[in-house]
């Protein structure tokens, strides 16, 4: 994990030029994960006139899902640092005459919403760029009395597990950036937050080779963005040759992700 202000502002910096880059096509590389958004609006029970805010919204493709499912139920604030993402949103959204958004340039550490002000809080693969410490206090601030926030990360241990951390050299370790549970539930209890749930989702995911190439040449998960180009290079040579050897039908590669979602209430 990162430890000092110079690594946190590096890396931020870093970050930002990263989704810059891929913010037009992060929509067409990315993987969308309907079920823990099935079972946070199961969770919901209902409710209407609701207001909810997604951290590190990115394009939104987590926030439309939820527009989706609710309808004028609910207005999203769609935060997150990079303008680029941001504007690849608003450009999505209006193409589906989605009205019930506004989108917010921010700092999870310092959002940009009132006092006591939201239902719901959601971050998607987000949380491991964040200041934990900093975005749970904030969180704290903006939910209402019985509010709820609900995390969706890779742990450490998870991604491992991965076809990316078994099989693309170095990314297991140069992923620094990612929690164990036992950490985040360590920073929560110290934000005088309670865990209310936690609940793990595998995926058995399936792709070709050249899709996984293709993903991986785009950066599609940041933790690419962190090699050395020469490294990169290398190492995607290596990651062809161990699909090739541990897999036999390259059109039809099969995996199984992980990834937890937690729900804290205020």
């Amino acid at each position: 994990m990162l430890n000092t202000k110079n690594e946190i502002n590096k890396n931020k910096q870093s970050m930002n030029y990263h989704f810059s880059s891929i913010a037009s096509k992060y929509r067409s590389i990315r993987t969308l994960d309907l079920e823990p958004v099935l079972y946070i609006k199961n969770q919901m029970n209902g409710k209407t006139k609701i207001n909810m805010a997604d951290v590190g919204c990115g394009d939104g493709r987590y926030s439309k899902e939820f527009l989706k499912y609710f309808g004028d139920k609910c207005f999203m604030h769609c935060i997150d640092y990079n303008e680029n993402m941001l504007k690849s949103l608003e450009n999505y959204f209006t193409e589906q005459n989605i009205t019930n958004f506004c989108t917010r340039q921010g700092d999870a550490n310092r959002l940009p919403i009132d006092n006591d002000s939201l239902d719901y809080i959601f971050t998607f693969n987000a949380i491991h760029h964040f200041e934990v410490p900093k975005f749970l206090s904030e969180s704290l601030r903006t939910l209402k009395d019985d509010g709820h926030l609900f995390i969706y990360t890779r742990l450490r241990n998870q991604n491992s597990r991965s076809i990316w951390g078994t099989q693309f050299p170095l990314f297991a370790e140069i992923e620094t950036r990612l929690y164990e549970f036992d950490e985040l539930k360590q920073y929560i209890q110290e934000a005088d937050m309670e865990i209310h749930s936690t609940r793990v989702f595998g995926y058995h995911r399936t792709s070709s080779l050249s899709r996984l190439v293709t993903q991986a040449k785009n950066n599609h998960y940041s933790t690419l963005a962190l090699y050395d180009k020469e490294t990169f290079k290398e190492s995607l040579v290596t990651f062809q040759q161990n699909i090739k050897d541990n897999f036999d039908d390259l059109e039809q590669i099969k995996w199984t992700d992980e990834n937890i979602l937690i729900e804290i209430r205020k």
